[in-house]
């Protein structure tokens, strides 16, 4: 038992040695395949942040037309229009808050 755990963790630390090497010897060529494909990506962080806004705003204005046709459904307790209207409140300043990001 003792020699297969010696054989075992030989052959491990050979091979980690042999691709230690083969990264080190290769090093320029796979940081050069690196921002190959890091260029190809084409990411645009500022473009995520345009549409991740959109969306937030898409979202919002969604919930809050939802929020609007429950609150005033003929089915309520007034008490739930006055929760639903404060949440309609803050739907509201998030909106301003996003508008005021985007300027």
């Amino acid at each position: 038992m003792n020699q297969n755990n010696t054989a075992s963790f030989i052959l491990g630390a050979l091979v980690g040695g042999v691709a230690t090497y083969y990264a080190y010897k290769n090093k320029d060529e796979i940081i050069d395949k690196l921002q190959e494909i890091e260029s190809n990506l084409n990411i645009d962080h500022h473009e995520w942040v345009e549409k991740a806004k959109a969306r937030l705003e898409k979202l919002t204005s969604s919930f809050q037309t939802t929020l609007q046709q429950y609150a005033h459904s003929d089915t309520e307790e007034t008490a739930r229009e006055g929760e639903v209207g404060h949440i309609i409140e803050e739907l509201n300043q998030l909106r301003a808050e996003m508008a005021a990001i985007k300027a």
